[in-house]
């Protein structure tokens, strides 16, 4: 993977750098960012690391780090990495931390979206496996939703002991990066869509309750207004559907049972006439 930057609806994902020391001292200072991951660093200790991360990066084979950039401000809201490839098995690990102000709002699902999809297109490699501890509900629904699933038995290199591990691998990965031709970042759409299911008071919701929840989704205008509507043909012109495809079921013509067929019944052998009784 080269250290070009890749770009999403809402982000920009560019390579570490020396001038991302504020990013990476708060990251790694703060208790809450760390709960999960370990023992918060020292000011020096956190830049210590990143002198020694970014001397792994020189290496043309080695790690990967990206600062996660808000389009909207330039902002820097966070970190995603993905290691060196393992050669024999063709996996390699990726993670991601974000700012707690960054939290909650589907940048890490984009930015993992597409990572995955570089590194698929760029990276010797089949499998992606990811590690957390099991008591980290927020990255086990985020790898849910990213279609990574649990390991039987298998733990790649450097998987750390009592940690959840799961993989995603190459054909059955579909990612979330896939848009709508008009450039409309879904993951604001999976939000919301999410947000109703595990809401119980909006399955049925009024439209102004509705209408807010998009909006704290940051749902575009657009897109509300097709959500809401009954008709199926503004989403399928602003997702930019040129066909339509229906199933229809039909019923099963059975073939009529054919009777038995009848096995002859044979007849019982005649008996041979008697011999008369000779007189004596």
């Amino acid at each position: 993977m080269n250290s070009t930057a890749i770009a999403t609806a809402r982000l920009r994902l560019r390579p570490l750098a020396a001038a991302d020391l504020a990013l990476f001292r708060d990251l790694y200072t703060d208790c809450a960012t760390m709960r999960f991951i370990g023992r918060p660093f020292s000011a020096k200790a956190a830049a210590t690391a990143l002198l020694a991360t970014l001397d792994a990066m020189r290496d043309t084979a080695g790690p990967r780090f990206f600062a996660v950039i808000e389009k909207r401000d330039g902002r820097a809201v966070g970190v995603c990495s993905i290691q060196a490839p393992a050669p024999i098995e063709r996996s390699a690990e990726i993670g991601i931390m974000l700012k707690r102000e960054a939290q909650r709002r589907r940048y890490a699902s984009e930015a993992l979206s597409a990572l995955l999809a570089t590194a698929w297109r760029t990276l010797p490699i089949d499998t992606v496996w990811v590690q957390y501890r099991k008591a980290n509900r927020v990255a086990a629904r985020l790898f849910d939703a990213l279609g990574f699933f649990e390991t039987d038995g298998w733990r790649p290199r450097g998987a750390r002991p009592r940690l959840c591990v799961r993989i995603v691998q190459r054909s059955p990965w579909r990612g979330c990066s896939i848009q709508p031709r008009t450039g409309i970042p879904m993951s604001n759409v999976i939000g919301f869509l999410e947000n109703v299911g595990r809401n119980a008071a909006l399955h049925n919701a009024s439209r102004e309750q509705l209408l807010q929840a998009m909006q704290q989704e940051n749902v575009a205008p657009e897109v509300q207004s097709a959500l809401l509507s009954s008709s199926r043909m503004e989403i399928d012109s602003l997702l930019g559907v040129r066909e339509k495809m229906y199933c229809s079921n039909f019923p099963v013509k059975t073939p009529p049972k054919k009777a038995p067929a009848k096995t002859p019944v044979k007849a019982p052998p005649k008996k041979a006439p008697a011999k008369p009784k000779k007189k004596g």
